[in-house]
């Protein structure tokens, strides 16, 4: 032990100097004393002065057991913000948001800049911290629940501060956006069931806001503000979205927002599908925005044809083989309009990938009881093979290092994709004698979850999940080089 102590001096003696009668210079965190003597030093009562270091706490969030007030709240907000500049907060959308989810326009973003967060509002400032959030990186270690990471204290301050304004009565779009942003956290580092408890209550607040469109009230009469409108849209897209994405990961759930999209919803239209209009802005967040939503919408009537069935089983085939029809009609227009080389950043063509290989996987375990059922079975099991290989081939440069992966650039659904083929591929291993290719194919795509993984957690659950799924002679044969 050393004789050196911290500044700071105890009410009382230590309890050995009390009782041996000895001269106590009552030094924290031991006297002199008994430092010297090499014994065990201990103050009866806890000090005045400043405690025992410890670990450095974090930004206090938390406000008082007082009245809440709206400015209360805001400046929490602010505080959880700390020394980041608004500008810096329009850079990280625009470099980590904006490519996979356009949800609000970078000049709309700009224009509600303050000079300082002193004259920001509860509702920007609370859209502000969630695009911080959803642009932290998580902890290269495993998190201590005792002591949680700055990234997941971050998200724990949001929860927070959303329950103090929804106890307050404050419900706007900025919000809502920020709801949505957080949502997207969410899902995509495998927050589950928060994400699916958040989509609904995310919709519940839109309808509150009447941003959903419908017969009574839709979108076009919404605000005299075009671009305020256009924001609306966006927002509700990305809503759409995000809810069938949940759904797709769930199975049969059905998306909370499905009743909102029906075809009769004709005002809409021209804000919805832009890219149907001749001489569009393809940079536009809401031509973007429109081809993530046009393709979760097929990936919708796949799933309703598959989940819910109609009695006519020659329908429902017909039905299933128009989807895959228009999902590679699709998949050729993104292709052209997608700069080359960025095909793997695509969330749209990775929807419309999702959608075909649930399409061939129902294909391929259908019962031929006829010719036509035979032929169908075949056509579905061959296209699932080239399918699987092709997402394998895509993600194989990158696995190898042949290519970085920019893995603020990743969607989702990216790694969802990555995923459901490595399942695929497990399943087949499972039933199937022969490994070689298999296990090769396993192994880029789950390679390929593990290097995404230190980035987005969702494939830290997707891993686990697999795992669950394979046996132990497979397990065996990845780890083989």
């Amino acid at each position: 032990m050393s004789a050196e102590h911290p500044e700071g001096v105890a009410r009382k003696a230590c309890t050995r100097c009390s009782v041996q009668k000895r001269r106590c210079d009552k030094a924290l965190p031991e006297c002199t004393l008994c430092a010297r003597l090499h014994q065990i030093c201990k103050y009866e009562n806890p000090p005045f002065s400043s405690p025992t270091p410890s670990r450095p706490s974090k930004p206090n969030f938390i406000l008082g057991l007082g009245a809440f007030t709206t400015s209360q709240v805001t400046n929490a907000v602010i505080q959880r913000i700390g020394s980041l500049q608004p500008e810096s907060v329009v850079l990280r959308y625009s470099r980590v948001i904006d490519p996979c989810f356009p949800i609000l326009s970078i000049p709309m973003l700009e224009s509600r800049l303050p000079h300082t967060w002193d004259e920001a509002s509860l509702d920007f400032s609370l859209l502000c911290l969630s695009i911080i959030l959803l642009t932290t990186t998580p902890p290269s270690s495993t998190e201590d629940d005792s002591n949680p990471s700055e990234f997941k204290s971050l998200y724990f301050c949001f929860k927070s501060l959303i329950s103090l304004v929804e106890g307050l009565g404050v419900n706007s779009l900025e919000i809502l956006q920020a709801r949505t942003l957080v949502t997207l956290f969410e899902v995509a580092h495998g927050y589950y069931p928060a994400a699916h408890i958040s989509i609904g209550s995310i919709v519940r607040a839109a309808d509150a806001l009447v941003v959903h469109p419908s017969e009574e009230n839709s979108l076009s009469h919404h605000s005299n503000d075009e671009a305020r409108r256009e924001d609306g849209v966006l927002t509700w897209c990305g809503i759409a979205s995000l809810d069938r994405y949940i759904a797709m990961e769930a199975g049969s759930y059905a998306p909370l927002t499905r009743s909102y999209t029906h075809p009769t919803y004709t005002p809409l239209v021209p804000y919805l599908y832009p890219s149907h209009t001749i001489g569009q802005d393809r940079a536009a967040p809401l031509y973007r925005l429109s081809r993530l939503f046009e393709a979760f919408s097929l990936l919708d009537k796949l799933q309703t044809t598959i989940n819910e069935p109609t009695a006519e089983h020659l329908f429902n085939m017909e039905e299933v083989m128009q989807i895959v029809t228009t999902l590679n009609s699709l998949k050729t227009i993104l292709l052209g309009e997608i700069l080359e080389g960025r095909e793997m950043y695509s969330g749209e063509l990775a929807i419309c990938d999702i959608s075909l290989l649930l399409a061939f996987e129902n294909g391929s375990r259908v019962n031929p009881v006829d010719g036509v059922d035979s032929n169908c079975l075949s056509i579905a099991i061959k296209s699932l093979n080239f399918l699987i290989t092709g997402i394998a081939s895509k993600v194989e440069t990158f696995t190898l290092g042949a290519q970085p992966v920019e893995f603020d650039l990743l969607a989702p659904s990216i790694m969802f994709l990555v995923y459901k083929a490595a399942a695929l591929v497990t399943q087949r291993l499972c039933l199937d004698s022969g490994l070689n290719e298999g296990v090769r194919r396993l192994r880029i795509l789950r390679g390929f979850l593990k290097a995404v993984g230190t980035r987005w957690l969702c494939c830290e659950r997707y891993l686990q999940l697999l795992n669950e799924d394979t046996t132990p002679r497979i397990l065996r044969a990845l780890e083989q080089e």
